[in-house]
């Protein structure tokens, strides 16, 4: 059966994201139904239990602070939430950049933010070449129009490569991205990472920690969505 939301949306380029009926990116009915990440913890973001204290920080935090300063992230790693960063990221569904940075934005703004410039996470050079573009810069680029807010891909770079993250267990991940980053120039003292998905947090903890020793104040990591700790499971324990 043909799906003439589908024609629509490819006519007019204006279509809900997940139902596809014409008007906005995302419709009403479909935005108030995302996994919203309504108990975070206040530094790290990770989802907490409903009952959790809304000043309480979760267990790895207090048994070791991150070295960022706050995360933001609105909405869980679940479905459908997944499937569209996948769309974006791996589909270069790239009408779904505004959508996802549209609701990042309005976290961003209700919490409040003095940050002065955002960072996109760089990528590998061999992931970089084979998806041709880095999503945390589109994601950058988008939430730059909306928060006016610039964004640099200049004091961040990678200096070199590493695993595939996605395999690795929580230490493995911390270990595997030791080093990777440089920091050029003199970035501001508040500054925000951007990327698409936080998990175990490993990759920002890094950045945070080049950006810090350069002399950054304040490092605030934003991202579209945070998973839940069953997601670190790996063969039966902690990524």
């Amino acid at each position: 059966m043909v799906n003439i939301w589908s024609i629509i949306r490819q006519i007019t380029g204006i279509a809900c994201a997940l139902c596809h009926q014409p008007g906005d990116r995302l419709c009403s009915t479909c935005a108030q139904a995302l996994p919203y990440n309504h108990k975070p913890c206040p530094r790290c973001a990770l989802p907490l239990p409903e009952a959790a204290s809304d000043a309480v920080l979760c267990a790895d935090c207090q048994a070791r602070a991150p070295r960022f300063d706050k995360v933001v992230a609105p909405l869980l790693y679940q479905p459908p939430v997944d499937d569209l960063v996948a769309s974006l990221k791996y589909h270069q569904q790239f009408h779904l950049g505004p959508v996802l940075t549209e609701i990042l934005a309005q976290a961003v703004r209700k919490e409040g933010s003095g940050v002065q410039v955002l960072l996109p996470v760089p990528m590998p050079g061999p992931g970089l070449r084979e998806r041709g573009f880095n999503q945390a810069a589109e994601l950058a680029r988008h939430l730059s129009l909306q928060l006016k807010i610039p964004w640099s891909v200049q004091y961040l770079t990678r200096v070199r490569g590493n695993r595939h993250q996605q395999s690795l267990r929580r230490n493995q991940r911390r270990r595997n991205v030791r080093g990777v980053f440089a920091c050029s120039g003199k970035p501001p003292a508040r500054v925000a990472l951007i990327d698409d998905v936080m998990t175990t947090g490993a990759t920002a903890e890094e950045a945070s920690r080049i950006l810090k020793r350069a002399g950054v104040a304040r490092v605030e990591v934003w991202t579209v969505a945070r998973t839940s700790r069953d997601h670190w499971t790996f063969r039966g324990q902690k990524r």
